[in-house]
């Protein structure tokens, strides 16, 4: 998250909106949740969010192969967020 919304965002509700656009972007379609799921998702507080799956293709930093997800599955799914300074 950039830092200049630390304090205008809530870190939960920053959270949850990440995770609802991996579940939208998932390989599978029937992966995918549909509106009326999503709209759901977003006006509950409360809603226990699925896990998205690992991409199905990951660009990893410092490397310019592309890696298919097939070929080595991750057991954790994380979503990890760093706060910076703004430029």
């Amino acid at each position: 998250m950039d830092h200049t919304l630390q304090e205008s965002c809530k870190e939960d509700q920053f959270i949850k909106c990440v995770t609802i656009g991996l579940l939208c972007v998932q390989e599978d379609p029937s992966d995918r949740p549909n509106m009326s799921n999503i709209i759901t998702m977003l006006d509950n507080d409360y809603a226990n969010l699925p896990s998205p799956k690992q991409p199905a293709f990951v660009l990893r930093r410092g490397s310019s192969n592309i890696a298919s997800s097939s070929s080595k599955p991750e057991t954790n799914m994380e979503i990890t967020y760093t706060m910076e300074e703004g430029r």
